[in-house]
């Protein structure tokens, strides 16, 4: 996504240095180079006509067509991600996802089953994810990638390398997938389709569940489930094993624990050890990482094992993490609390 904007043409170079100075107040002191995006897009054309093969004229009449985005960087620097707890878990576990994730069970229910056994993860996992990123197809994102990428490579102050990467990997999927490059929309970030994939996940980690020749990941049901459920996988997810667990601290100072990161770092006998228990009984063999979530009252820990990781590679928050768990929970409740009313009326 951040290669995007390197190849802006001169056209663009007013609108480039004002959105700049909107993106960063400290502006002045950034290198010429990281305000001359007429140079940055002649080294990013060079590169990828050299490293890929592309045809630098093409790639030049393509740049002079991309838009500067103010709309992302603002986005981008106030993601919902970043609300306590207690606010984001209302914006998405709720009844609306419910109902729609409940549905979205009931008529893909085949293929759900069939990807919980080739890949391990269970369907309300992979119907809670969905219904998390795009509301099941209905809030897939309205930018252009190709702005998008460009704006966060070029014009926003984080992570400017992983977003340069991501228009490369743009680049080459639209090349092999014959897709315009200025016709493909997604997120704020450049997430794509469905289950709102980076163009480097798409390339690497999309599925053709349904073996057709090609992944489509906007209308191909298929796809899309198979999709998430391999990209779980691949980041370690383990069929049967526990997701989180609610942790108490017996004495002494948590900070410093949930400062060792989310990635599983220590067995449970191992936090037993330091003061840190699991409140439900689990193996104590088991690899988990500790968190906290912000509550109105103060912080609630818990315990993250190799699940919680991986749901968190998908993107990196730990209440997003959190909120397909819970979702996933009460998909599961609303089905059961259904067939129970059907069960009843049958009598």
């Amino acid at each position: 996504m951040q290669a995007a904007f390197r190849t802006l043409s001169a056209l663009f170079g007013c609108c480039v240095l004002v959105l700049c100075c909107v993106v960063r107040s400290d502006a002045q002191s950034e290198s010429e180079e990281a305000r001359n995006p007429g140079a940055e897009l002649d080294r990013f054309i060079a590169y990828m006509v050299t490293t890929h093969g592309f045809d630098g004229r093409d790639l030049r009449v393509l740049f002079s067509k991309v838009q500067p985005s103010p709309g992302v960087t603002r986005a981008i620097s106030a993601p919902s991600t970043a609300k306590p707890w207690y606010e984001f878990k209302p914006l998405f576990v709720d009844q609306a996802r419910i109902t729609a994730g409940v549905k979205y069970w009931s008529e893909n229910a085949e293929l759900l089953t069939r990807a919980r056994n080739e890949f391990g993860v269970p369907e309300p996992v992979i119907v809670a994810l969905i219904g998390i990123e795009s509301r099941f197809g209905r809030q897939v994102g309205t930018f252009r990638v190709m702005d998008t990428l460009a704006t966060l490579a070029f014009h926003w102050p984080g992570r400017n390398e992983f977003f340069r990467g991501e228009l490369e990997q743009f680049l080459l999927l639209c090349r092999e997938q014959g897709w315009d490059p200025l016709q493909i929309k997604g997120s704020f970030a450049g997430a794509m389709g469905l289950p709102q994939f980076m163009p480097g996940s798409y390339r690497r980690l999309a599925v053709d569940f349904d073996r057709d020749g090609r992944v489509d990941l906007w209308t191909n049901t298929a796809d899309v489930i198979g999709s998430v459920a391999g990209y779980l996988r691949n980041f370690g997810w383990k069929g049967g094993e526990p997701v989180v667990a609610p942790a108490r601290f017996d004495s002494g100072e948590w900070h410093a624990f949930v400062d060792l990161g989310i990635k599983p770092s220590m067995t449970l006998e191992q936090w037993k050890m330091r003061g840190v228990e699991s409140m439900d009984p689990l193996p104590t063999a088991l690899s988990a990482s500790l968190f906290s979530l912000d509550l109105v009252g103060g912080a609630e820990l818990w315990l993250g094992f190799d699940n919680f990781y991986a749901l968190f590679m998908y993107n990196r928050s730990k209440n997003y993490a959190m909120a397909v768990h819970q979702l996933s929970i009460e998909l599961v409740r609303e089905r059961e609390r259904l067939a129970a009313i059907e069960s009843a009326t049958a009598r």
